[in-house]
């Protein structure tokens, strides 16, 4: 009986272990809508845009919620990044968070880069450190995201 109790025991262990890691081992996909603001200033041939969006978001994992992002772009007058810093927050359907940092060296008005979870709580936690590629489109000041981790 002693030896049918530590089985069972293992076995649970293992299966918490396993749906614990099971978010972070499996691809994510996120896709994402709303609306960015800027205000800018341009020296030389440069701009300097101060930049802000919010969103509302669906996951693959059945997660939804909204997100607010903030920024710090320069581009050349051919709309080539020079600098890039984006921070985004996510909130989900549980109020729980996670922060999303951006970078990308294309175009400004769309183009494909990648993000890294940098801080979470809850679910979120264990996914500190994942990477991730994402593209954006913009129509006039909607945008339009589809991001895919692993």
């Amino acid at each position: 009986m002693k030896n049918f109790k530590s089985y069972i025991a293992t076995i649970f262990t293992l299966f918490l272990f396993i749906y614990s890691s099971s978010l972070s081992a499996e691809k994510w996909k996120r896709e994402a809508s709303g609306f960015s603001e800027t205000e800018s200033f341009e020296y030389g041939n440069n701009k300097v845009v101060l930049y802000k969006n919010n969103t509302t978001w669906k996951d693959t994992k059945g997660n939804y919620g909204t997100s607010k992002c903030y920024g710090l772009i320069v581009y050349d007058d051919e709309t080539s990044i020079i600098d890039y810093k984006m921070y985004c927050n996510f909130a989900d359907q549980d109020k729980e968070k996670f922060t999303h940092q951006y970078f990308r060296n294309t175009e400004f008005s769309a183009g494909v880069g990648e993000s890294i979870l940098i801080g979470g709580e809850g679910k979120w936690k264990n996914l500190i450190g994942l990477k991730c590629t994402y593209a954006i489109d913009y129509l006039m000041k909607a945008l339009f995201l589809v991001e895919k981790c692993s």
